[in-house]
């Protein structure tokens, strides 16, 4: 099979419609959850491109985010400055924690109030998913995809962190913030500092983490959002005259915290984890936050079926996976036949 380019007629004829599909594109603006699934796994923002490479990889996900960490590697790099808490502006925000919460709590864009029933109609998404399908909450001018913000939408360093309304009760040590060390630049390599970890299961596939964080839930007596927030963030550089650090972009973020229980020096108590990933699909952030605060609690509470960092870490890596499965599609002729003859050797020692 290896050794000619001779396709059948299906073959060809399959080969054929996936070409044409694939040079067909996607138009503007008709997959944007998916591009932006596109970005955050390739851990960079540029929905223009990750919308030709899902075009090129004909829906193919995974092959999709290869061709972006491809393109974007060959890309000359700026090195940015931490993101100030001035430059976050949030445009939605909740908490399932707490019914009051310091800075108040808004709607915005609401997916989980989205119909679930298919429909042929062509109808816009947004104003399905508002109840009633009408008219947006006060938050809802802006728009985090085009980075376009309302005037009066306040910036994180405004906003109160939900979690200081955890007092007076046992909450599991967090490890100190940091910079870390960033994948794209060079491969991390355990022990992982929180931060370092972080930034590497931001870019994980989001099946896995989803998974991943079920696990979690299925594990745990109680586990909240404390706060989950949508946000763009404005991104600076230093400017190469002046050295003044000036904005250069804006992309959009979600952040989560996530509070579940575990056991602090013996008594009941709880962990915070924290998740952060780019767009505005939720479940990513909530998934890391869940994932973030596992790990903390499993370190401080021996648990029987503890979170092992580097595996943790090695699953959720979509590229490396995706491609360790499918090798077994080139020719593995010599090591199967030392195996099977390892086998019959074997075997035949056995009836002798």
């Amino acid at each position: 099979m290896y050794a000619t380019m001779e396709e059948s007629a299906s073959m060809a004829t399959a080969r054929a419609l996936a070409e044409r599909h694939g040079t067909q594109g996607i138009e503007s603006g008709q997959l944007p959850v998916l591009e932006e699934q596109v970005c955050a796994e390739a851990g960079i923002w540029a929905p223009d491109a990750a919308r030709r490479a899902i075009a090129q990889a004909g829906g193919d996900v995974p092959q999709a985010v290869s061709l972006l960490k491809v393109w974007s590697a060959a890309l000359p790099h700026l090195e940015s400055v931490p993101v100030q808490r001035e430059d976050v502006r949030l445009v939605r925000r909740l908490s399932s924690a707490y019914a009051e919460i310091p800075g108040g709590q808004w709607l915005g864009y609401a997916p989980e109030l989205a119909s679930r029933m298919l429909t042929w109609e062509e109808t816009d998404g947004v104003e399905q998913a508002l109840p009633g399908g009408g008219e947006t909450p006060a938050r809802e001018e802006a728009t985090p995809a085009t980075g376009e913000t309302a005037d009066d939408a306040p910036s994180r360093a405004q906003t109160p962190r939900v979690r200081t309304l955890l007092r007076d009760v046992p909450v599991a040590a967090t490890q100190e913030d940091g910079s870390g060390q960033d994948p794209a630049v060079s491969t991390p390599v355990p022990p992982y500092a929180r931060a370092t970890r972080l930034g590497v299961l931001a870019r994980g596939e989001t099946a896995s983490l989803v998974a991943f964080a079920a696990l979690v839930l299925s594990r745990r007596r109680e586990a909240v959002l404390s706060e989950i927030s949508t946000a763009v963030a404005g991104v600076r550089i230093s400017h190469p005259r002046t050295g003044a650090f000036c904005k250069v972009a804006e992309v959009p973020v979600v952040e989560a915290e996530a509070i579940i229980d575990t056991e602090v020096e013996g008594r009941a108590g709880f962990a915070v984890g924290w998740g952060a990933s780019l767009g505005t699909i939720e479940r990513r952030a909530i998934s890391l936050a869940l994932l973030d605060g596992a790990m903390q609690a499993d370190a401080e509470f021996n648990e029987p079926l503890a979170f092992d960092e580097q595996t943790l870490i090695s699953a959720t890596d979509g590229s490396a996976n995706n491609g360790f499965v499918e090798h077994l599609r080139l020719p593995h002729y010599a090591s199967f036949a030392s195996y099977v003859a390892q086998a019959k050797a074997g075997w035949k020692g056995e009836t002798e």
